[in-house]
């Protein structure tokens, strides 16, 4: 299947943003497993630096694995229509 200029770079931003999703997700296994928690509390959440971390990576997860579902669903639309 030979892919045009446009669905070429739609992949390669995929790449990119899974990328990002698989460092940000080693991040949080590894924090986690270091401080010894799996489940974090909301309390553990709020009054510790490593919570705050956690919080963070996760929205950065969160928002990474929006923008990779948006750009398959495109990336399919664009594959069939073609």
């Amino acid at each position: 299947m030979k892919l045009s200029e446009t669905q070429k770079n739609r992949l390669s931003k995929v790449f990119f943003f899974g990328m990002i999703e698989a460092i940000c997700s080693t991040f949080y296994i590894t924090i986690s497993i270091l401080s010894g928690h799996i489940y974090w509390s909301v309390e553990q959440l709020t009054t510790t630096p490593m919570g705050m971390v956690i919080q963070i990576l996760s929205l950065i997860i969160l928002i990474d694995g929006i923008i990779i579902s948006i750009y398959l669903v495109i990336f399919v639309i664009k594959l069939i229509k073609s």
